[in-house]
């Protein structure tokens, strides 16, 4: 049983000392529960074990209407399958119970690079597939090459690298033997393998928060876009977009690659393409305010390009939707979502004015 204010940072620290840790954990630990359960929460375990809103057992939720309702997959199921990634449009998550597991003494991580992103989801598919791991990140990363003639100006353009971070857990002492894990994978390069411990592994982003704080980055504009695509269109979006996607423009933020399996989630309003396998594309930005609108327009157009790509916006960050748009987004969820609006927030007290029900 946790406060939905509760930060999961703090909860991993508490859970650490009596060996248990939470199924999934997003990548900042500096949100909280109640948060990131009215969206979904996505993390390096989510191909094993869904979202965070899939690990929950029970929530309570306070409605607009004032009521404070206790509610799970047996009790009051309607408003549970609301509230989780439900955006905070049908009630507000003050507590929420959700199960652990034991965690493991140490991790080791490999980090390897691939130079084509077809190699990279090969690889990130066969490990999926075949459960070696237990977590698993990717991202995108621009290196400027130099400058070209486009339309008359010279341009900075560069090549897209792809690292893949996998992780496996061990007990004991008892590391995995590197040759054996990563047998059958083809990167361009195995860069580096490292032990941590759990609460170091959970944690490990800290240091480039920590440096994102000492720079501008952190201070700057932030219209993170992100998108969840069927495996099979993967790599026909994310190729066209970041041709599309001079590296300059990102501003010293970064391109998450998020591989999942498709059969682990059963949030309802957590819209995703069907599959057995997904992948997870983030746009991250840090932007001047001065660049802000040409790159809004950028992300307006890859955001519009997914559904060329049969995928669906995760609504965790720069979310511009009319009306047509939002019933695209839910299809066939839309009127749930709008009689659960009518039904538990008619005044319509909640984040008013984001979802835009007419």
């Amino acid at each position: 049983d946790v406060q939905a204010g509760v930060v999961w940072g703090d909860l991993v620290k508490e859970l650490d000392p009596l060996g248990l840790v939470p199924r999934v954990l997003t990548n900042n630990l500096g949100v909280t529960l109640g948060g990131t359960l009215s969206m979904a929460g996505l993390g390096v375990a989510s191909f094993r074990y869904g979202a965070q809103g899939d690990n929950v057992l029970e929530l309570e939720v306070v409605t607009a209407t004032g009521d404070i309702v206790v509610c799970s997959p047996e009790e009051n199921s309607e408003l549970f399958d609301l509230a989780r990634s439900g955006l905070g449009q049908f009630g507000v998550i003050t507590r929420a119970k959700i199960p652990l597991r034991k965690r493991a003494d140490e991790n080791r991580t490999y980090i390897l690079l691939y130079d084509d992103l077809r190699n990279v989801m090969t690889d990130a598919k066969r490990v999926m597939a075949d459960g070696r791991f237990d977590f698993i990140e990717s991202w995108c990363t621009p290196l400027p090459v130099g400058l070209k003639t486009d339309e008359g100006r010279r341009r900075v353009f560069g090549e897209w690298f792809f690292p893949l971070h996998v992780t496996k857990e061990f007990v004991d002492g008892k590391a995995p033997r590197d040759e054996e894990i990563l047998e059958g994978l083809s990167p361009y390069r195995k860069c580096h393998a490292e032990n941590r411990t759990a609460l170091e592994f959970a944690f490990r982003l800290e240091p480039v928060f920590e440096l994102w704080k000492r720079g501008p980055y952190w201070g700057a504009t932030h219209p993170w876009m992100e998108v969840v695509l069927p495996w099979d269109m993967t790599f026909f979006y994310v190729d066209t977009v970041l041709k599309k996607l001079p590296p300059p423009m990102l501003g010293g933020g970064h391109i998450l690659l998020w591989p999942c399996t498709g059969t682990t989630s059963n949030i309802p309003l957590f819209m995703r393409p069907k599959g057995e396998f997904l992948m997870g594309f983030g746009i991250l930005p840090g932007v001047p305010k001065e660049y802000v609108e040409p790159v809004l327009e950028a992300l307006d157009k890859a955001s519009d390009a997914v559904n060329m790509a049969n995928g669906k916006r995760y609504l965790s960050g720069y979310v511009n939707f009319t009306h047509e748009k939002w019933k695209q987004h839910f299809g066939e969820k839309w009127e749930t979502v709008s009689a659960g609006k009518k039904k538990y927030d008619p005044k319509g007290l909640l984040n008013p004015g984001f979802i835009l029900y007419e």
